[in-house]
């Protein structure tokens, strides 16, 4: 068979029923490409860019600065026209979004609770518990690696 034939028979038309059926079918896997030399650019210019952000104090001035810059340029890149997309994602299944919903709002009673009572380490918000883990420069760096790349896939969508 070559790629303009069109397959034909039982086989195929069973194959194309479900998906005229509206069921899920399989993702297209991603493909393993060798870096461009853009990638490698804009790779390192992002983890240098994370290791001096991760090196200001948290909640001060130039880490807010910090933040929102990259930001911006991340709505500035999703809003142009050329931007490479990925196919979008199968639609949420009602049950998927009532089971997001209830841990979404019981983690914002959660963290009302805690705040409303002080944020007390007997009933703490999520920055006390995570505290330990982002106080060290190094994981602050780490968390900016992280946040850029979910910043890039999620423009990307």
């Amino acid at each position: 068979m070559t790629q303009e034939s069109v397959p034909m028979g039982r086989r195929a038309e069973a194959a194309a029923e479900p998906a005229a059926a509206g069921a899920r079918t399989a993702p297209i896997p991603l493909k393993a490409t060798h870096p461009t030399s853009t990638m490698i650019t804009w790779g390192a210019v992002g983890l240098g860019y994370s290791l001096i952000a991760g090196s200001f104090a948290r909640l001060t001035v130039p880490a807010e600065i910090a933040t929102l810059l990259p930001g911006a340029a991340l709505v500035w890149y999703a809003l142009r026209p050329t931007t490479a997309r990925f196919p979008p994602p199968a639609p949420f299944t009602r049950r998927d979004t009532v089971a997001w919903a209830a841990v979404g709002v019981a983690f914002g009673i959660w963290e009302l609770y805690a705040a409303a009572r002080g944020s007390t380490h007997a009933h703490p918000t999520l920055s006390i518990l995570m505290r330990p883990l982002i106080d060290p420069p190094p994981a602050r760096a780490g968390g900016y690696v992280v946040w850029l790349l979910t910043g890039v896939w999620m423009v990307r969508r």
